[in-house]
């Protein structure tokens, strides 16, 4: 890709980080999706979970089955503090009602397979609508790995993100399977490298198909998709 390639596609990237930084559900939805970051990286997330759940902008929080172990290991909290200790903050310091917290069947280590994950529970509850939470430079990542796995399966459900309102650019934290422990801005280019080369591997949906869905989203034309 030649210079002026590469600019438009960090613009792309730019626009729809830009979009999706601004798509919280305007209305009450089924689930929030919560994957697992690394350790560090949970800073205002847990807050806004319990927020949305209070408030009833979610009925459920789905939680990612795995104990922090590395994609191919099974060696626990190598990658992340795990599912157990993700619900225990959940419900006993946020104080959100355990029968309000899900944990799909499905194990899953990485990213695209806790899309799969939370597609499979959100199939088998009949859910129709979600918000996937996390950092604001993990969102576009997350979305697009949704909206594959939600063609793939042809179950399309209203899917909306929120992000913290506030991130500490500067705190140090860890990157993918819990590698890389260096300030989350650091991080940023990580994840467009991530999202061009899952891109080109036919692992991410394409902007053109995140646009297309966003517009979709709140019309009758989203029946048809």
């Amino acid at each position: 890709m030649d210079i002026e390639g590469i600019n438009a596609y960090l613009d792309t990237v730019n626009r729809a980080n830009l979009v999706l930084l601004s798509n919280r559900p305007p209305h009450p939805v089924d689930a929030l999706f919560l994957h697992m970051r690394s350790f560090g990286d949970y800073t205002g997330l847990y807050e806004l979970a319990e927020e949305m759940a209070r408030t009833q902008v979610v009925k459920f929080i789905a939680v990612s089955n795995n104990e922090g172990e590395k994609f191919g290991s099974t060696v626990p909290f190598e990658a992340n503090p795990g599912k157990t200790e993700c619900i225990r903050i959940l419900t006993e310091e946020q104080k959100i009602p355990p029968d309000k917290i899900l944990t799909p069947e499905t194990m899953a280590h990485h990213t695209r397979q806790e899309n799969d994950a939370f597609l499979k529970l959100s199939m088998q509850r009949e859910f129709t609508s979600g918000v996937i939470l996390a950092q604001p430079h993990q969102l576009l990542r997350a979305m697009l790995g949704m909206i594959q796995v939600m063609d793939m399966n042809k179950y399309l459900m209203k899917i909306y993100t929120a992000a913290p309102g506030y991130t500490d650019w500067q705190e140090k934290v860890r990157g993918s399977q819990g590698k890389e422990f260096k300030p989350r801005v650091e991080h940023i280019p990580d994840e467009v490298k991530r999202v061009y080369e899952y891109q080109i591997a036919g692992q991410l949906a394409s902007f053109e198909r995140l646009f297309d869905y966003l517009n979709a989203r709140g019309s009758e034309r989203f029946k048809l998709l």
